[in-house]
Order: structure tokens, then C-alpha cells, then sequence
């Protein structure tokens, strides 16, 4: 499975979730720059090179003992880069642990939940049955909102970051 399963490119009425690549880092520091996107996730806006050497980690695929596979997507509206979506697919269970980001400059008009959904149905559509899980701090409501959109639920379990765990309930048999 970790051979054949990579991100493809997905499309919504409005946006176009295209597969990482390096060449992305450029673009991207604009995007990740503000600083309110790290209050919840840590960290601060990298540079290029940061980014570049983080999407070649990234574009890998898979961690080394094979058991996960990396997913990872580029939001675009209107050809413009606008933040992205990830999966990391954990084989065994199977479990997607899935996270999103927007840059401030695009937030609340929706981009966040109709990726991620997007993403989501994407992923079931190639590996099901998968159970879907994120981790949010409790305090980022605007996250919280789009976990709950994709059937989400708070579990009140809290790891070592502070952040909750979400999960959706059994995932679909087929």
C-alpha cells in the first residue's frame, strides 16, 4: 500500500488541492507569514528554506519503518496558494490523523472545511474503511468549527502539546 498510495489532485467547486512539492516552499512563506496562525499550533512563519527543506522531509511519502503514509496538499482558489491540508495515514489501524491550515488573509470564508472535506472523501475513496482523527487546541474554535463539519468529535483526551484529540465515530465499512 505505501508504494501506490500517493496525494492526487482533488478538485471542489472552488478550489484545486494540489499534491506538495518543493517547489511550493516560495509561495507558501506569504501564505504561512501572520503571526495568529501559530497562537494555537506553535511555531513561527518559516522562511523559504525552511519550508523547502520541511516539503522535501514531507514528499517523501512515507516515514522510514513504512507504517504511515504522508499526504499533504496545496489549497488553491483562483490559481492563488491560500494554505494547505495533510493526512498522515497510519496503515495498521487504518487512522488519517488530518490537519489544515489557512492563511489569515483567506480565513472565514469556508476554504478550511470544504478542503479538508474534500481530502476526507478522498481519502475513503482510496483506502477505506479509514477512521479520521485530528488534534485541536481547545481553544481554536475556528478549527474546532471545521472538525465538527467533518463529523468530528471531541474526545476530551489531551496530548502532550495540550491539543484534543477528535475523532469521528466507527468509519464507513464498505
Amino acid at each position: 500500500m505505501t508504494g501506490t498510495l500517493r496525494a492526487g489532485l482533488i478538485t471542489t467547486d472552488r478550489l484545486t488541492l494540489e499534491p506538495l512539492g518543493v517547489h511550493h516552499a516560495a509561495e507558501m512563506v506569504q501564505v504561512l507569514a501572520g503571526t495568529a496562525l501559530y497562537r494555537y499550533i506553535g511555531g513561527q512563519a518559516p522562511t523559504a528554506e525552511i519550508l523547502a527543506a520541511r516539503y522535501a522531509a514531507q514528499t517523501v511519502g512515507t516515514s522510514a519503518d513504512r507504517r504511515e503514509v504522508w499526504l499533504n496538499w496545496i489549497i488553491r482558489e483562483e490559481g492563488r496558494s491560500i494554505g494547505f491540508v495533510q493526512a498522515t495515514l497510519e496503515l495498521e489501524g487504518p487512522t488519517s490523523d488530518v490537519a489544515w491550515v489557512v492563511g489569515e488573509a483567506f480565513q472565514g470564508r469556508g476554504a478550511a472545511t470544504e478542503a479538508a472535506r474534500a481530502m476526507v472523501a478522498w481519502l475513503r475513496r482510496r483506502h477505506p474503511p479509514v477512521r479520521i482523527t485530528a488534534s485541536i487546541h481547545p481553544e481554536n474554535l475556528p478549527s474546532a468549527a471545521v472538525a465538527r463539519n467533518l463529523g468530528l468529535t471531541p474526545t476530551g483526551r489531551l496530548d502532550a502539546d495540550g491539543e484534543e484529540s477528535w475523532e469521528d465515530s466507527a468509519p464507513p465499512t464498505i
